[in-house]
Order: structure tokens, then sequence, then C-alpha cells
């Protein structure tokens, strides 16, 4: 397939893939799953569905290895995106291309880089390519989610392997990222006791319990001793409080919650632990207050690629050949590729593909036109140079 000939079949999926709405949790990826599916088996590739709760399934699709015992090549994709939101100046499903920029939910975050995937898989099949492993593509629901339910189906099913080579084709801007930090989300409490406003000396302030917890918190990230040279230091961002009931009452509860990114070499026990010290040392500020906490969602340490790693080694040769470049850096957020490879402990495991991560959410998404067939060509000589005999 002609290099021009890939960039108008993967600008043109793109398209199409962001004209089919599938928000995550206001609506559903059944439809995209379906057309996903659809196309990949007129390509001729080996697919199926997987199943995964009620109608929500996965879909697979690979290029059988030549041996068993050879490590796999899963490239991670999903199907859902956020909810559009409002605020667009452009249809949010119109796929409008305006001055190079293909615009929509899910043109950047991923809609681009599964069509590239998709692409580069078709590509490689009909040039007959035989790899030693498995080459894998899983497009998965639910990636949005607190749980991944798509990607925890793929590790409970056994999938992939501890030696599985994993890529998330999330927007990198073309650049390697060979590092994520670990986004791990918590619950906060802090319990005083009520008591009259002009009396507050008779009750227990939660809040200023939580404001202490909190602060405390604040000083201990910014003291750790951590700053990797991908991913930087740790972060820790208060995105939710509430608490007391009424102005004149002195508040008996208060809850927060925040976001730490664990950096490098950060473990998540290493986390709890700073999150309920922060805590005791907090409360102890307010006579009377205790304070609790639990982790929300996944376990998500922060992962980085070794430097020998085959997989890392093969896509800077493929980004150098394709791009001219191969830039390496460090992904703030985290994927599903890379909670698979914490699960199965995998060491191997990037993150490569079209748009910017600054689009991702954002309204008015967009992705940039020209990185769409960049990203295919990449990922198919990344896979050659990973999987030939």
């Amino acid at each position: 397939m002609s290099s021009e000939c890939c960039s108008e079949e993967v600008v043109a999926l793109t398209g199409e893939l962001v004209r089919i709405p599938s928000e995550n949790p206001t609506g559903t990826e059944k439809e995209i799953g379906e057309y996903v599916f659809q196309w990949l088996a007129r390509a001729g590739l080996e697919t199926w569905k997987e199943p995964v709760a009620g109608e929500r399934f996965n879909v697979i699709a690979r290029l059988p290895g030549t041996s068993k015992d050879a490590p796999a090549l899963a490239w991670l994709a999903h199907l859902d995106t956020v909810p559009a939101g409002e605020g667009w100046t452009r249809e949010p499903f119109g796929a409008e291309i305006v001055d190079g920029r293909l615009y929509g939910r899910g043109s950047a975050d991923m809609k681009g880089g599964l069509a590239a995937a998709m692409v580069a898989l078709k590509q490689l099949a009909s040039e007959g390519f035989r790899p030693v492993g498995d080459l894998l593509l899983i497009a998965t629901v639910d990636e949005e989610g607190p749980d991944m339910i798509g990607a925890m189906d793929v590790y409970k099913k056994g999938m992939v392997r501890r030696d599985s080579y994993l890529v998330a084709v999330e927007p990198s801007d073309l650049k390697i990222l060979a590092g994520h930090k670990g986004p791990l989300w918590y619950r906060l409490e802090v319990k005083g006791k009520m008591a009259h406003a002009g009396m507050p000396w008779h009750g227990v302030d939660a809040i200023h319990g939580m404001s202490a917890c909190l602060l405390r918190l604040k000083e201990l990230v910014q003291s750790l001793p951590y700053d990797d040279e991908l991913l930087g230091p740790a972060t820790v961002n208060i995105g939710r409080i509430q608490g007391g009931v009424k102005t004149n009452i002195v508040p008996a509860f208060c809850y927060a919650e925040v976001d730490l990114r664990a950096t490098y070499p950060m473990t998540v026990e290493e986390a709890d632990a700073l999150i309920a010290r922060a805590l005791q040392e907090g409360v102890a500020q307010v006579p009377g207050a205790t304070a609790g906490w639990q982790r929300l969602g996944l376990k998500r340490p922060p992962q980085k690629i070794p430097a020998g790693s085959p997989l890392l080694q093969s896509f800077q040769s493929a980004a150098q050949a394709v791009l001219g470049r191969a830039e390496t850096a460090g992904f703030p957020a985290y994927t599903d590729a890379a909670i698979i490879a914490s699960l199965v402990g995998s060491p191997h495991c990037l993150t490569f593909g079209p748009g910017n991560l600054s689009q991702a959410h954002a309204v008015d998404e967009y992705v940039e036109v020209e990185q769409l067939p960049l990203a295919a060509r990449v990922l198919a000589q990344a896979a050659r140079l990973l999987l030939s005999p």
C-alpha cells in the first residue's frame, strides 16, 4: 500500500469513527464496536468480539505469530470517549477538517490512534507479513471509566503475558512516551463534632481538620526526593471538597477527593503511606478530630520502560526512519496498556499515537491531519522491526 493511499484511508477512517458517538458514561460503544469489527473483518483480518459486560464488548484483531512461544505485540486502543459537553464552536461529531485539523470528540483521544492502528494492521496483512509472535489490535470499552472494565477483561482472560509488548496508541504528538505517571485517587474524610457557632469550643471543626490535612499533604508531596527526567516530580491536586451543613454550625464532617500523580520509582504503597501520614499529622492540629481514607478506582503505579527494551528500540528506529526524529518523553496520564502491564508485570509498555494530549477531553477537540498517516507508518515499521524472524 502506498503512503499516499495510506494517508487517504487513515484520514477518512478517523472521520468515520468520530462521526459515531461513543460517549462514556452517557452513551454506548456498541455502534462503534460493530463498525470497527466489520471494517477489520472486511480487511481479511482474524477478528472477533470479546464479551465484557452486558452488551459491551472489546474488538480484537490478530495477525497470528509463527511461534507460540514468542512474545506478542499488542496495540491497545479504546472505543469510548468522554461526553462532548457544551461550548463547542464546531459539530462534536462532524469530523470537519479545517486548516489541517480534523475536529470532533475523540479525534485526538483516541479515534485517530485507533484508525492509525487499524490501517497499519491492514497494511501489514496485505504485505503478507508473518510475525514471529502474535500482533494484536485490542480495542477496549470503558477506558474512560474509573474501573477500565475492558482492559481488566483483557487481563483476566490472559490475553497478554509478562513477556508481551504493549503499546497504547493514545495521543503522544508522535513522541515516544516511555514512562507513565501513576494517577492515584483518594477519598479523605475528617470527622468532628457539631456545635453552635457562637460557642465553637463545644465542637470539633472538621473543615479545619481537613484543611490542615490537605496542607500537610501538599508539603509532603513537595518534599519527596523523586524528580524523574521524563516524568518530573510527583504532584497532588485537590479536586473536590465538601463539608458542614450551615454557616452557623461547627462542621462535624468534611470530605475531599485528591489526585496524587506518583512519579517513578514511587510505589502505590508509598503513596498510601503518604496519605495516611498527612491525615495523622493534620488532624493532630485539631484535638478531637479523626480522619480516614480510601483509594478510589484501580491501583495504578507509575511505569517506565527500560532503555534496553526491544519495544522501545524498535519504536526509536521506526520513528527515526519515518519522521526523521525519535523524541522520547513522559506521560502525565495513564492508559489501559499501562494498567495491563502493571498487572501482568511486563516492563515493555509505551505510548505512541497522533494528536496532542492537550486536546483530550477539550472543547473543539482536534487532531492534526498530517499526523494520522505518519502514526500508521511508524506503528507498522516498529512491528516489522520487532516481530520479524
